[in-house]
């Protein structure tokens, strides 16, 4: 009886160990976003591919201290977001031409991205919910695209 109570009790843990590993890992992954927004540090919201283009789009959320400050400037600014290009086929970084950011359904016309560094980056405002940032650039090749990225703004 003893054995038959020690296997139960050991298959039963066996068992259970997916689900305790998958709950860890989702405390965890949702753990690490809130303390990247909380710590000001970018994240990265997804990616997009056009026409052998790829676009990563990270964001930083600002803080208050940040944001109180850019209000003195005259700036309303709640978010920085970078875009990185890459090559689809080579990874290689695409680092010049033009690009915009538009938050679909906001009444703002679009902001052009400075580049900076290997990446295109721009302060906007975003409210609470979801947003569709879309992207439009004229990169080095001169072809015009059009990128995508859904961004939920908790």
């Amino acid at each position: 009886m003893k054995r038959f109570t020690l296997a139960m009790m050991a298959l039963a843990i066996v068992m259970g160990m997916p689900v305790m590993a998958t709950a860890a890992m989702d405390h965890d992954m949702h753990k690490g976003h809130d303390m990247a927004a909380k710590e000001g540090d970018f994240v990265e919201i997804g990616k997009d591919t056009q026409k052998g283009v790829v676009a990563t789009v990270k964001v930083k959320v600002y803080d208050e201290k940040t944001k109180a400050t850019m209000a003195k400037m005259g700036m309303n600014a709640t978010h920085h977001v970078m875009v990185f290009f890459t090559d689809e086929k080579s990874g290689d970084a695409i680092a010049s031409g033009k690009a915009a950011l538009k938050i679909k359904g906001s009444d703002a016309k679009p902001d052009m991205l400075m580049l900076m560094g290997t990446g295109f980056g721009g302060d906007v405002s975003v409210g609470e919910g979801m947003a569709t940032f879309e992207i439009g650039t004229k990169l080095e090749d001169g072809q015009k695209r059009q990128f995508s990225i859904m961004y939920h703004n908790m």
